[in-house]
C-alpha cells in the first residue's frame, strides 16, 4: 500500500508521535504550541458548557487566543428546520461560521451530539479535534461501552 502524505501531513504526524503517552489535554497544549496554533475554537454543547470553559480557561493559561461557541448560542428556533420541533435548536454550522470568522487555527469539540459534530467538522475550515465525547450514560466515557460486562 502505497501512502501519499504531503510534508504538511508528515510534520503533524512527528508532533502527534512527540505526545504519546500524555494526557489528553497536555496532549493537546504540546501539539498546539509545537505545531504554531495560536488561536483555538471552541464549540461545545450547553449540556457540557462547565467543560468547555474550564477548557477555555486552560488553553489561555497555556498562552492561547481561545474562543469559545455553545450549540444555542445562535438562537436558532428548532421550528426553522422542522415543523413538528420546539424551542431552541443547535446549530452547529453557526458555531463553524463564528469560529471560521474569528481566524481559528484549530477547533475543538466539546460535547457536541454526534451529528451536531459531523456538521460541525464540515463547515469548519480549520481542523477539528474532539476533546469530549458527550455520553451522560458512561460519564462521558465512550470506551467503557466497549468492556465485557
Amino acid at each position: 500500500m502505497t501512502h501519499h502524505y504531503s510534508d504538511e501531513d508528515k510534520r503533524q504526524m512527528l508532533i502527534a508521535a512527540q505526545s504519546l503517552n500524555k494526557s489528553r489535554l497536555r496532549e493537546l497544549i504540546d501539539f498546539c504550541h509545537l505545531s504554531g496554533f495560536r488561536k483555538l475554537g471552541i464549540a461545545t454543547c450547553t449540556g457540557v458548557v462547565a467543560y468547555g470553559t474550564r477548557l477555555a480557561q486552560l488553553l489561555e493559561e497555556a498562552g492561547f487566543e481561545v474562543y469559545s461557541i455553545n450549540c444555542k448560542e445562535s438562537g436558532l428556533k428548532a421550528c426553522e428546520l422542522n415543523e413538528s420541533l420546539r424551542g431552541p435548536s443547535c446549530d452547529p454550522l453557526s458555531q463553524a461560521e463564528y469560529l471560521n470568522a474569528q481566524g481559528c487555527e484549530l477547533n475543538i469539540i466539546v460535547g457536541l451530539c454526534l451529528g451536531h459534530g459531523i456538521l460541525f467538522e464540515k463547515y469548519s475550515k480549520a481542523p477539528v479535534t474532539t476533546f469530549l465525547v458527550k455520553d451522560f450514560a458512561t460519564k462521558h466515557n465512550p470506551a467503557t461501552n466497549l468492556l465485557p460486562e
